[in-house]
């Protein structure tokens, strides 16, 4: 209580001697005693800007997901979550009576078309003696088109399902016919989701897996209103803590419930060093202002409608109006015609700001 009330004492003597003149003038011992300490100025190459929070999504064209082609159950599982794969690698098997129907529709497609051919190739050349009918010749094309059809049908239905051309020509051959299929990564990257277990009956379109390419990603930045309406795409973008660049892709038409704009910007990430949904802090490089400097947040006041840093000076602080170009809640890109060798306030700057006021700042 007595600390306090010392405190409160000098402080009053403080904010009473800075009427005197616009410098706010306090000693190192009044200093000490507020809690007043300096910080000096960093510089900063254009940021248009800096410390807005953002989140890594995986671009819709980099992501897939597999499903079960028929009804049936998972028979083996073949990756796990986070494996890296190759497309045409094996992840699950699928067995069931839909897959064995299939497969037999085929064999039988094939064997009917390879009928039809040889009846056709006979009555062409009976034709061709004058042994058959043009009507029985016309007939015979007519069977060859729709055996030929079915067949086409019966391939594209073993495709959909997964089986790949070098089976689907052993199966119309009848030569594997079974009741299960392997389903294969249709994209090399990493698996996101493995829902699949093994035993699990499923229907036709659940979800087995999800694989996306994470070599490319895209960052999901989360602007004020103000800040949106400075970018623009193809602006560079840094992610903090990391090596990780980019660039703009797409200023949002909508404004959130807090009142910010979805930043998109395209991120390369060969080395995967970001994740899905990963919460960072991103910053975007714009044309640099003259004079245009990095603050602490915390070290601007607002007065009159404006913005203030308190500049050390040797016998006090003298306030110095900044423009504010962007702002996050550890650090703000400000222009003021600074030389780069000051030090502003950035702790008991209240204290500083009364005594401003105190001298008429307000």
């Amino acid at each position: 209580m007595h600390r306090l009330f010392a405190i409160l004492t000098l402080f009053l003597a403080v904010a009473a001697h800075a009427r005197d003149g616009e410098l706010v003038e306090i000693t190192a011992s009044q200093r000490a005693a507020l809690g007043i300490v300096t910080a000096p100025l960093s510089a900063t190459a254009g940021a248009a800007a800096i410390g807005l929070p953002a989140t890594v999504r995986v671009p819709p064209d980099r992501e897939r997901v597999i499903a079960a082609p028929a009804a049936g159950m998972v028979s083996r599982v073949l990756v796990a979550l986070g494996d890296t794969v190759k497309a045409g690698q094996p992840l699950l098997e699928l067995r069931g009576g839909e897959l064995a129907a299939a497969q037999r529709d085929a064999a039988e497609a094939a064997a009917q078309a390879r009928l039809a051919e040889a009846s056709a190739s006979r009555d062409e050349a009976l034709f061709e003696e004058g042994i058959v009918a043009q009507s029985r010749l016309e007939a015979t094309r007519a069977a060859l088109g729709q055996a030929r059809a079915h067949l086409a049908e019966t391939r594209a239905s073993l495709r959909l399902m997964g089986f790949p051309a070098v089976e689907i020509g052993s199966i119309e051959k009848g030569e594997t016919l079974g009741d299960s299929v392997r389903l294969v990564a249709p994209i090399a990257g990493s698996v996101l989701e493995v829902p699949a277990m093994v035993g699990e009956r499923v229907e036709v379109a659940t979800p087995l897996a999800r694989i996306a390419a994470l070599d490319t990603l895209w960052l999901e930045i989360q602007a004020p209103v103000d800040v949106a309406a400075r970018l623009a795409p193809g602006q560079k973008v840094l992610v903090s803590g990391t090596g990780a660049t980019g660039r703009v892709l797409v200023i949002g038409s909508s404004v959130s419930s807090a009142q910010t704009v979805v930043v998109r910007a395209g991120i390369d990430n060969p080395g995967g060093e970001l994740r899905l949904n990963q919460q960072l802090t991103a910053s975007v490089e714009g044309q640099a202002a003259a004079h245009q400097w990095q603050v602490p947040t915390r070290a601007i006041v607002s007065q009159d409608g404006g913005n203030w840093v308190f500049v050390e000076r040797p016998e006090g602080f003298a306030p110095v109006a900044v423009q504010v170009l962007s702002r996050s809640t550890r650090a703000a890109v400000v222009v003021a015609d600074f030389t780069g060798s000051e030090r502003l306030v950035v702790e008991g700057v209240a204290a500083v700001k009364a005594s401003w006021q105190g001298m008429g700042g307000e």
